[in-house]
């Protein structure tokens, strides 16, 4: 509290003059050196400065509409400025250093991140320009305020209203929060009126009519301790006001009063800067005077700011200059250390009693009595003057025997100098003489006291009779302080006068009694300061039963906020120290008010340290006082929890703990838990820690440790810290603790389950794009438990396995490209980079074309990528084998497929190069693009062929084309191809344009699309086919694979030796189904003919119970309907170009057939003519839905498909049993005659065995 300064300047303004302290006699050398400074180019006029909470660098802004952000040790800026949109009235950052908030002339406040200069919160809740923004201690709200004469309080993160708007009568010019965040005080433009309201609900708590110049919020500043606001008036005067109430306690005038603009409070209370036109001065907060040099600018000055530590001043105005002054250089060292708590704490409690005092002194009673006691007091009085007339006459004696003593010394004093003058010699008489004298005068000396005592006795008796009166005229208060001077007066020698001392004792209690009845009306009537003074008054007689006055008193001087007057009450009413503070805090404890039953506990703690009175008392009253007060405050905390006001639980949970509790840890694991909730990690996190080193087998500790940890994002440190709290709960003596164990789980096995089921379906061997290094199975798996995901997922999952997350987690890590292409010499094979990265590889065109896949995977945002060049052992068989039947499940699980079209150069390209390329003709290439979902064709310079933008190139409408141009396949046909052992026939005929460099990879691209996992065994040629064609066929049954034309293989004769054989004819052996007209046309003829239908059922249920085809280790078991040749002719010779000869022959059921062949069948007997595609014929009866129809139609639906052409295979015999396939160059198209009888063509039915 600052003393109010009375002294007149000699301009008679009625303000203190201000002395320079700093002169050049009374500190030359400082006074003389130049002070150190930086200047900014701020870009544009400045209008606000701030410094941010580290003390090392500020932010500024103005006219420019950017915020800006400078490093205090060189002036250089840092990071990009923030646009704000218009021109910035004010900017600030918050305690935390997370945000920057700036205000502009377009209504709006924005809250931007620290960390990137990224727009966090936009707030547009004022209609007019925004002239103040602050920001609250605890960093989550925001206040403002508007020329559109409102304030307001926001959420931080938010940006919603949390309070107002508070209307006012002009514009704003400035809004600060008070150092706790309690308060926020206002102040208007040319208004006269500062304001104080309560941040929580509004109310307004104070206005002062005080008029500022500033409308950017520079005019107004709090004391460190909240205590105090100190305004910058338009005059130049600054004025401090109490910080509670709004009075006003000092003033001073600053160096001019030109255009008073800004101040600002050292954080250390000791100094304050003070702006005017284009200067700046310093001044001494407890002197009020000027110190240091008043720093010149070029311009006016808008903006002042002082750094944490107070060594800077920066300031800013129209000059587009932001300028940091060293004030280590301009003021004296002692104002840059802080000043001990305690003297603060010991200054403000000795002004506050002198306050006191001086209250107390002008404070007066209305008088008040009975009419029965004034009769009694009459009385009283009559005897006292009884007592008065007897004093008097015994004063009268004593003057009278006074009188005689002094005669008879002046008769021996004239004797003795007679007696000295005549016997000089007799120095014996002389000195009994002289002693005598002394002896008179002795007692004259006794005689004055006597009588001086008389006289204060008489005074004693008439203040007794005056308090008597006043108390019979019911002036109580004035009888008291009667009693008071009696009392005074009398001192320790009242037990010396029994009659007084009687008075007293039956006097002081009435008169007590008395006050406190007027005390307890006029607090009944709510008059509490009427209340206050009679309290006071009966204490002032220190009885010793005025405990229940005591705690009277105390009440109600915490009702009319006059709670630091107390501490004077202990010398006041002469009661111990200890005693008052007692009755403050449990007078607060009373009214439920435990913030300030602890503020007053801790002030007696201090206060009371070396204090020795009453140790007993204190010592058995302080652990019960504290122990009510934790359980107060663990209600209110726990209410606070519930209401989810996490804030407020935190806050009573520290005072809680500021009491010693008992039960600190189960305190400190609450504030965790609460701190937690507010997102404070750090903060939790040193509670848990402080939790587990008061007890390290409690659980809770870890638990709190964990969810710290985890929230701040140290996921590996928090599963250690769960791990830890598994094991205290599995070790804990106590059972309930142990049966906790079931609520939790350990995600690891279930990750790693994951993990293995991932990379199961993956290829065995692939490329870490980042490092380029070769990664198997087991180093796969540890690249994901190496991440922070991995982490953070064992971190997240402590109560509930989310196989769905980690399933997703997984995948997205273990997402890989594969690449498609076409050798060239000199691959980069396993061998050569099983232990080196691919990147480190020499330059050459099949390492290049690694290093440059790899690179756009990496780019991709893939960490895996495969190649087969070097991601296969091909000298390991296993692994080729895997290699080769899983490749089509590996492409199709790939995310991207990148294929490289050697040949193809972005230069040259045009469209239908892709069809045309090299890469569209080769055998592994085709399964690889059909497996594929995603596919990115690149040319051989590495561009995008045809420069396609899209990320999925097989989506393109023009690859589309060119595929169905290159394939002769429809688009729609391609896509829906799938692994497995249907559409046979449609994927051979693709397969047939292909070519490989091995004979047997023919086949053994297959393996995937065909899904059969067949052993590779290279160096066996041709008979690769016939071992795919046999499995397909075995697999499927489908007898499509037979209908080719051309030389046999040497696997099985009714195998071709290769694929190519595919490319034509794709399914012209197989009758066609027919329609519904022809269906019924067919049945009208058979109808009409079949005298007998019971033989087409016959031939049905025959051709139904055969077997489906076998083909197992080269002999094919053939089901199907057989025609016997009985003799060839020879129709035409054979030709020297083409080696075939024409036969012909006849045939009961067939009629006559041809035969163009390479082979002599006039040396051949019992030939065979076979129909094989009786299966098909009964598939189409049953695909087409007829499957209810009743027997008989079915059976002549399928003697109606029989009569269709079909194409017959040729057999010859190898023995009586066994039979080959005679190879023929066209197709032998034959059809059943409508004549031959149903009986022949069932005794033909039968399975055929063919080599």
């Amino acid at each position: 509290m600052f003393s109010r300064i009375t002294r007149r300047s000699r301009a008679g303004k009625g303000f203190p003059e201000a002395p320079i302290e700093n002169s050049p006699t009374a500190n030359g050398d400082l006074f003389r050196r130049a002070p150190r400074k930086i200047e900014i180019d701020g870009r544009g006029d400045i209008y606000s400065i701030a410094f941010l909470a580290d003390g090392e660098q500020l932010v500024s802004g103005g006219h420019e509409g950017k915020v800006r952000r400078w490093q205090l040790k060189d002036g250089s800026e840092v990071g990009k400025p923030m646009d704000a949109g218009a021109r910035i009235t004010n900017v600030t950052g918050s305690p935390d250093r997370k945000w920057f908030i700036s205000a502009t002339t377009n209504g709006r406040v924005t809250v931007w991140s620290t960390q990137d200069h990224e727009k966090v919160t936009e707030i547009d809740g004022h209609t007019n320009v925004v002239c103040a923004v602050d920001v609250s201690p605890d960093s989550m709200k925001i206040a403002t305020g508007s020329q559109d004469e409102t304030a307001c309080v926001w959420d931080i993160s938010t940006g919603d209203r949390l309070l107002g708007p508070l209307k006012h009568e002009n514009n704003l010019a400035a809004v600060k929060f008070s150092p706790s965040g309690e308060f926020i005080a206002t102040a208007t433009w040319w208004h006269n009126s500062i304001r104080i309201y309560n941040s929580r609900n509004g109310r307004l708590l104070v206005d002062v009519p005080i008029t500022v110049n500033s409308p950017l919020n520079q005019s107004l500043a709090w004391s460190p301790n909240g205590e105090h606001l100190f305004a910058l008036s338009y005059d130049g005067t600054i004025r401090c006001l109490h910080g509670h109430t709004g009075n006003s306690l000092s003033q001073w005038l600053i160096h001019s009063s030109d255009n008073p603009r800004c101040i600002a409070l050292a954080s250390n209370g000791k100094f304050l800067a003070a702006s005017a036109n284009s200067s700046v001065s310093f001044w001494d907060m407890t002197t009020h005077k000027q110190i240091g040099s008043i720093l010149e600018h070029t311009d006016a000055v808008c903006a002042i700011a002082l750094s944490a530590d107070n060594h800077y001043l920066a300031s800013g105005g129209p000059d587009k200059k932001t300028t940091l002054h060293s004030l280590r250089s301009i003021l004296p060292q002692s104002y840059f250390v802080d000043i001990d708590p305690h003297e603060q704490e010991f200054r403000r409690v000795k002004r506050e009693s002198v306050s006191l005092q001086t209250t107390i002194d002008h404070i007066r009673m209305q008088d008040y009595m009975s009419l029965k006691e004034v009769a009694n007091l009459k009385a009283a009085l009559q005897q006292s003057e009884s007592e008065k007339t007897e004093l008097n006459e015994k004063l009268a004696a004593a003057h009278d025997l006074v009188n005689e003593r002094k005669n008879e010394v002046d008769r021996l004093s004239t004797a003795f100098v007679e007696l000295r003058e005549r016997q000089k010699s007799e120095l014996r008489a002389r000195y009994s003489l002289e002693a005598e004298v002394v002896k008179a005068r002795q007692e004259k000396n006794d005689l004055l006291k006597v009588i001086d005592s008389l006289r204060a006795d008489l005074h004693t008796y008439e203040q007794k009779l005056r308090c008597e009166a006043l108390y019979a005229k019911g002036r109580i208060n004035e009888a008291a302080e009667c009693l008071l001077s009696i009392m005074n007066a009398v001192g320790e020698q009242v037990g010396t006068n029994e009659l007084l001392t009687r008075w007293i004792t039956e006097f002081r209690p009435r008169c007590a009694a008395a006050l406190e009845g007027i005390g307890d009306m006029a607090s009944g009537d709510k008059k509490h300061d009427r209340a206050v003074t009679a309290y006071s008054t009966a204490l002032s007689l220190s009885l010793p039963t005025s405990s229940s006055i005591l705690m009277k008193w105390t009440s109600t001087m915490l009702v009319i906020g006059s709670v630091n007057e107390i501490l004077g009450a202990a010398s006041k009413f002469k009661l111990p120290a200890f005693t008052i503070y007692q009755a403050v805090c449990e007078a607060f404890e009373g009214a439920g008010n435990v913030t300030g039953a602890i503020e007053w506990l801790q002030k007696m703690t201090t206060n009371l340290a070396n204090d020795t009175t009453m140790q007993d008392e204190r010592e058995r009253w302080l652990p019960n006082f504290r122990q009510r007060l934790i359980e107060m405050l663990e209600t209110l905390s726990a209410r606070a929890m519930d209401s989810k006001d996490y804030h407020k639980a935190v806050k009573l949970y520290s005072t809680i703990l500021s009491l010693n509790p008992t039960n600190r840890n189960d305190v400190l694991l609450k504030r965790s838990k609460a701190q937690a909730l507010m997102h404070q990690w750090e903060e939790a996190l040193k509670d848990a820690d402080e939790a587990i080193t008061l007890d390290p087998s409690c659980y809770q500790g870890y638990e709190k440790r964990h969810a710290a940890l985890h929230g701040s994002k140290r996921y590996a440190e928090a599963f250690e810290a769960f791990k830890v709290m598994l094991t205290n709960i599995e070790q804990s003596p106590d059972p309930h603790v142990r049966d906790l164990r079931h609520q939790y789980v350990d995600a690891t096995s279930m990750i790693r389950d994951v993990i293995g089921e991932t990379i199961r379906q993956m290829p065995r061997v692939l490329i870490d794009t980042d490092t380029g290094l070769l990664h198997d199975k087991s180093r796969q798996a540890a690249a994901f438990e190496a991440l922070p995901i991995y982490s953070e997922l064992l971190s997240s999952m402590t109560r509930r396995l989310d196989r769905p997350r980690i399933c997703g987690a997984v995948e997205e890590f273990y997402r890989y490209v594969m690449l498609s292409h076409r050798w060239d010499y000199n691959e980069p094979l396993f061998q050569k980079v099983e232990d080196i990265s691919i990147y480190k590889l020499a330059a050459s065109p099949g390492n290049t074309k690694l290093q440059k896949f790899c690179s756009f995977v990496h780019s991709f945002g893939f960490r895996w990528a495969w190649s087969d060049t070097c991601c296969v052992d091909k000298t390991n068989h296993v692994v080729l084998q895997e290699s080769l039947v899983a490749m089509f499940t590996w492409y199709c699980g790939a995310s991207l497929t990148i294929v490289y079209l050697h040949g193809v150069r972005s230069q040259s390209q045009k469209i239908g190069d892709l069809g045309r390329s090299v890469w569209n003709t080769r055998g592994w290439t085709f399964q690889e693009y059909v497996a594929s979902k995603v596919v990115q064709f690149y040319t051989e310079d590495w561009k995008p062929y045809l420069g396609l933008d899209r990320f999925n190139h097989k989506e393109s409408p023009t690859i589309v084309s060119e595929m169905e141009n290159a394939t002769g396949v429809s688009a729609q046909d391609l896509v829906s191809l799938r692994p497995g052992l249907d559409r046979v026939r449609e994927k051979l005929y693709l397969a047939s344009m292909r070519q490989t460099t091995l004979v047997e990879d023919i086949a053994y691209s297959l393996f995937g699309i065909f899904n059969l996992g067949i052993t590779v065994m290279y160096g066996e040629g041709n008979r690769a086919v016939g071992r795919l064609l046999e499995n397909i066929l075995s697999g499927s049954g489908d007898v499509a694979v037979l209908a080719w034309t051309g030389r046999s293989g040497s696997y099985n004769s009714c195998l071709p030796s290769d694929l190519t054989v595919y490319h034509k004819f794709a399914t012209s052996h197989i009758p066609s189904p027919l329609n519904n007209t022809d269906m019924t046309n067919a049945l009208t003829e058979l109808h009409a003919s079949l005298c007998d239908p019971a033989l087409a059922e016959k031939l049905y249920d025959h051709v139904n119970n055969l077997p489906v085809p076998q083909l197992v280790a080269s002999r094919l078991r053939l089901p199907g309907i057989v025609f016997p040749l009985a003799e060839f002719v020879l129709a035409s010779e054979q030709d020297p170009n083409t080696r075939l000869r024409v036969y012909c022959a006849t045939t009961s059921a067939l009629g006559d057939v041809e035969i163009q062949t390479a082979e002599n069948l006039s040396v051949m007997k019992d030939l065979l003519l076979v129909h094989p595609w009786i299966r098909p014929l009964l598939d189409q009866e049953f695909s087409e839905g007829v499957g209810a129809l009743d027997k008989t139609t079915r059976a002549l639906r399928f003697v109606a498909r029989l009569r269709q052409p079909f194409g017959a295979l040729l057999l010859a015999p190898l023995s009586r049993v066994e039979y080959r396939r005679v190879a023929t160059d066209s197709l032998l198209m034959m059809q059943v005659r409508d004549e031959t009888s149903l009986k022949d063509l069932i005794d033909n039915v039968r399975t055929i065995d063919i080599q």
